[in-house]
């Protein structure tokens, strides 16, 4: 849930979206639901957004909500629309919901100050993790009620956004983490997706190296550290389960202690107490953003984002899916989720767009590959290692299989199978594809 602000009403303006008839203190938008609520805290839908159009022409579609009314015995269909006297300003709904809302900030703060009370006695030293964002700063704030002893630290993607990246270095006292390789130069996102391609929902090796990776580096042989994070039990099924105090299975350090002191808060609630409060809005979120962290490239986005990407961001969200193209015809991936270059763009996040490659996708390849026979072009297509029932997905392991037992096989083995069956270790695996590739062999 996030307050609608006057950067994204402007936005929605400028894509035919009016809500000029409502003041701008009083809307909310909710998993692409815009509402309201009435004077008795009664929630108000006013319309649902749709994001339609491929990656280059995205748009959004406006529904509205009806009811149904007799009229003189008949059953009409009518707009179910609140007007703008019967809504709440946000001013209005934190009276409603004040009593709870400072009973969490009391239960917060008091929790905070228990823990600390513990582990500093311990020798521990604080850290506060924060992405610039919502959550972040709300424990930032109830932290400094009870200290300001602390050390601030943010995770630099290499990724975050121009609005992002401002906030951080107005501040003199974040310590920028940012991972370096063996030889002590930073890394960056770009030039790791060469090597480890489109991060998605399934592989986000981003996380593993920018934040859970880039932290552990940082700290690497520095014991007793507690860290102070912004987590929610609301934010994911994964996290409901979340305790007060959490490990990081991930660390290998098992001094290292989680507190996560706003857990237990809603995202109405922290919106709410934040506006009232006046801490610092990310411009993110004003410009309607239900997260500010991995500007573009993040795998759990979704078209309602890219939508803001496309607006916000031309340059960089250009950049992103220029890269994204690349990777799929570098590494073939008609032949791992079934989808077209085109298609591509709006599913390179998650896994197979469908079973099994329709005819559109099939002809694609074969102009890639240069191939005119169809039966070898499906040879690439969905194929499992007969050894270890893997899948065979990668464009040299398809390849090396064609060129070594044939072009009509239906048995296939897996890179780590083959090389096993050929005595093969890695260095030969690599000769043995570049010189196919020497030979201008059409498979590779």
């Amino acid at each position: 849930m996030l307050p609608i602000f006057k950067e994204y009403r402007n936005m929605l303006n400028d894509n035919g979206i009016d809500l000029s008839e409502y003041d701008d203190n009083k809307l909310w938008i909710d998993r692409m639901i815009i509402k309201g609520f009435d004077k008795s805290g009664k929630e108000r839908k006013i319309c649902k957004l749709k994001v339609v159009g491929d990656y280059k022409n995205l748009r959004y579609e406006q529904t509205f909500y009806y009811k149904n009314k007799m009229v003189k015995g008949k059953n009409f269909k009518v707009l179910d629309k609140p007007i703008n006297n019967m809504l709440e300003t946000y001013e209005e709904t934190y009276k409603r919901m004040e009593k709870q809302i400072l009973d969490k900030e009391r239960d917060s703060v008091e929790s905070l100050r228990v823990k600390l009370n513990i582990y500093l006695k311990k020798g521990y030293r604080v850290i506060l993790p924060t992405s610039m964002g919502k959550d972040s700063k709300l424990t930032e704030h109830l932290l400094n009620k009870i200290t300001d002893n602390y050390i601030p630290i943010f995770n630099n993607t290499t990724l975050d956004s121009p609005d992002v990246y401002k906030e951080v270095k107005s501040r003199n006292d974040v310590k920028i983490i940012t991972p370096t390789d063996k030889n002590g130069n930073n890394l960056s996102f770009y030039k790791l997706m060469k090597s480890w391609g489109t991060p998605n929902r399934f592989y986000r090796w981003c996380c593993s190296i920018f934040k859970e990776g880039a932290t552990e580096q940082y700290f690497k042989g520095q014991d007793k550290l507690l860290f102070i994070f912004g987590m929610r039990n609301e934010e994911s099924a994964n996290r409901s389960n979340y305790g007060t105090i959490q490990r990081n299975t991930k660390w290998n350090n098992k001094t290292w202690i989680s507190i996560l002191p706003i857990r237990k808060w809603t995202e109405l609630e922290l919106w709410l107490y934040t506006i009232k409060n006046n801490i610092s809005i990310n411009a993110k979120y004003k410009k309607g953003y239900a997260r500010v962290g991995c500007n573009i490239a993040c795998p759990f986005y979704t078209s309602s984002t890219w939508i803001l990407d496309k607006y916000w961001y031309p340059l960089q969200y250009e950049r992103y899916h220029n890269k994204i193209e690349e990777d799929f015809t570098t590494n073939e991936k008609w032949c791992r989720i079934n989808c077209t270059k085109d298609e591509y763009h709006l599913n390179w996040n998650g896994g197979l767009v469908r079973k099994e490659p329709n005819d559109e996708v099939i002809d694609e390849f074969m102009k890639y590959k240069k191939f005119d026979n169809k039966e070898l072009a499906l040879q690439y297509f969905s194929k499992k290692c007969t050894s270890c029932k893997k899948s065979v997905y990668k464009k040299n392991e398809i390849a090396m299989n064609l060129k070594l037992f044939g072009r009509n096989i239906d048995k296939f083995l897996c890179k780590r199978c083959l090389s096993k069956q050929m005595g093969w270790k890695q260095k030969d695996w690599d000769e043995e594809v570049s010189l196919f590739k020497q030979q201008n062999c059409s498979l590779f």
